[in-house]
């Protein structure tokens, strides 16, 4: 598995290894066989540009995943399965008003970021507890 961690900031008690370490298992859960994921932890104004850029949202946001459509790449690249960007901003916040540990808040939005990578959805009422559901259960498995 290769997966690639950057920040655009340091992340006091976070490692590109623990965040690697997360994205990993949430894979081997999901028994995919695409290995190549790049995650950049980043604050609520890169998310918000990103987010306004690409998706057409202006608002900040937790995690954004772009997919990387199955059959446009060849050898190698043909495992790479997309990019998470995930706002620490975010995650730092909720994990105040909910009354929980930082870094478990950090480890949904990660394991929520591979999901969508590899194809669930959180639109509509049904899909989103799906989802849900299956977030939860990788994250008490991992953490």
């Amino acid at each position: 598995m290769n997966i690639e961690v950057r920040f655009k900031r340091g992340v006091q008690g976070v490692s590109a290894s623990w965040i690697r370490r997360l994205a990993a298992s949430a894979l081997r859960l999901e028994k995919t066989k695409r290995r190549l994921v790049s995650i950049l932890l980043t604050d609520n104004k890169e998310i918000r540009r990103l987010n306004r850029d690409f998706l057409k949202h202006d608002y900040a946001t937790d995690v954004i995943s772009f997919w990387c459509e199955e059959g446009k790449l060849f050898g190698r690249e043909s495992d790479y399965l997309g990019d998470i960007v995930v706002s620490v901003q975010m995650a730092r916040s909720f994990s105040k008003k909910l009354k929980i540990p930082f870094k478990e808040e950090l480890a949904r939005y990660v394991v929520h970021g591979v999901l969508h990578l590899l194809g669930y959805d959180d639109r509509n009422p049904r899909d989103r507890e799906e989802m849900h559901k299956r977030q939860e259960t990788i994250l008490s498995r991992i953490l």
